[in-house]
């Protein structure tokens, strides 16, 4: 049995939230459709060390690579459904018993992640830079290397979809607590 997500007091019919929550689907579906390469991969190598005696050339270089990349694709559309993982034992006794407190808590979360956001994305947005002029690559040399600024990039917009996604939800806490409303 899994739990519902909470309701997040995010403008869902606003055109902003309909572009962002478009760009997220997007990034999510790209994300999916990166899980089942890396499935297939894994699954080539260990076909290819068990029949052949011969793996996938940089395997797990790629999968390290590719799996930070998934995440941050994934957590833009995670962040706006309300399915990022948290605690609700203290959150959801504060909600029944003071609904108010619910709402300064769950404000000053949502507001703390999208500083928390802003920070990353500030000290990695450069590393994309970084990457394309030192033509950095992923892999084992002489064997198979990639770009890495693809890797980066999808880490980036990732960041910057969820740091748009948490300010939109830290909004919308915050004008829930100063108008005096107890709930979202």
């Amino acid at each position: 049995m899994t739990a519902a997500a909470p309701a997040l007091p995010v403008p869902a019919g606003g055109r902003a939230y309909r572009l962002i929550h478009s760009v997220a689907m997007t990034c999510a579906v790209a994300g999916s459709v990166g899980t089942l390469g890396i499935m297939a991969l894994i699954n080539a190598d260990v076909v290819g060390r068990g029949l052949f005696g011969t793996p996938m050339p940089a395997t797990a270089e790629i999968v390290s690579a590719a799996i930070v990349s998934i995440v941050f694709l994934q957590l833009p559309h995670a962040t706006l459904m309300g399915r990022n993982i948290r605690s609700d034992m203290l959150i959801g006794r504060l909600e029944r018993g003071r609904p108010r407190a619910a709402l300064a808590l769950d404000t000053f979360h949502h507001i703390l992640g999208t500083l928390m956001l802003a920070i990353m994305l500030y000290f990695v947005a450069p590393e994309l830079v970084t990457a394309v002029e030192r033509n950095e690559t992923v892999g084992l040399y002489g064997v198979l290397l990639l770009p890495s600024w693809p890797f980066v990039l999808m880490v980036v917009i990732g960041l910057a979809l969820s740091l748009v996604a948490y300010a939109l939800i830290s909004l919308g806490y915050l004008t829930a607590l100063l108008s005096g409303r107890a709930e979202p």
